[in-house]
């Protein structure tokens, strides 16, 4: 994740004045556009809702303006352009079909895109008890539990992370991974949505990556709580997470034709 220092020189670079009061060795969680204003000659106008982790390591967000002239006539995030960059492997197949023939094929697709992932980004998968996959990469560890559904399982198998961060300590990072899309599992997804509500804080405030594999495409994992310490990882779901939207929408639309016809 970047500072608040860091975040505020990126928007510098681009002619903005990011207006946000709090130290600047805090850590940036989510930068959400609310509002967005152009002027004539150039003038550009923004209002973000902002997600940060203070010193006592609370999640707490507040919204600030940020003001200035886009010089170049490019977008602040060039997301397709960037996110192809992020990968060095062979992408991995995508699927035709939301639905698993079992909850076995499930955690092995779960397992398939975030060692993918991880190993794309530098990290060597290495043997350690009381988690599903563990990776290193300059000693770093990434502690790492799969499940199929957004229920209190999950939540289970978040605590078990939970607990190897008491163990191993801050200077690792953690992760669940879960399906993006549960419907066939019998979430639905406003309960998905909701327990992401009811537990992100929870999860961010011990540091705890809720990571979701798109169900078609398993070289696209989406955050739902806080970013890794490790930037690699922390820039490849920077640039993902908006994506989300994407998939939610098309997904919910093709829902709607279904029940119509």
């Amino acid at each position: 994740m970047a500072t608040v220092a860091e975040t505020k020189e990126i928007f510098n670079q681009k002619g903005l004045k990011l207006q946000i009061d709090v130290q600047d060795d805090f850590e940036i969680v989510s930068i959400d556009p609310v509002e967005r204003y152009t002027y004539p000659g150039g003038g550009i106008h923004y209002l973000f809702k902002i997600t940060y982790i203070d010193e006592k390591g609370n999640e707490l967000y507040d919204l600030y303006p940020c003001d200035g002239k886009i010089i170049r006539r490019e977008p602040l995030f060039k997301l397709k352009e960037e996110s192809a960059k992020l990968s060095r492997l062979e992408p991995l197949p995508f699927r035709d079909r939301l639905e698993f023939d079992n909850e076995e094929e499930v955690i092995a697709f779960l397992e398939e895109a975030i060692k993918h992932l991880l190993i794309d980004k530098g990290y060597e998968q290495m043997e350690k008890d009381g988690c599903d996959l563990y990776f290193e990469k300059n000693k770093r560890g990434y502690f790492i539990n799969l499940t199929q559904r957004c229920n209190k399982d999950a939540i289970n198998r978040a605590n078990e992370i939970i607990k190897l961060r008491g163990e191993y300590g801050s200077g690792h990072d953690y992760g669940l991974v879960v399906p993006a899309l549960q419907d066939f599992l019998g979430i639905t997804l406003l309960a998905q949505e909701n327990w992401y509500r009811e537990h992100g804080e929870y999860l961010s405030a011990h540091r705890v990556t809720v990571m979701a594999v798109n169900n078609f495409d398993p070289n696209l994992i989406f955050p739902f709580t806080i970013y890794p310490r490790e930037r690699e990882m922390a820039r490849y779901l920077v640039h993902t997470g908006p994506q989300w939207s994407i998939l939610r929408n098309k997904y919910l639309s093709s829902k709607k034709k279904i029940s119509v016809t």
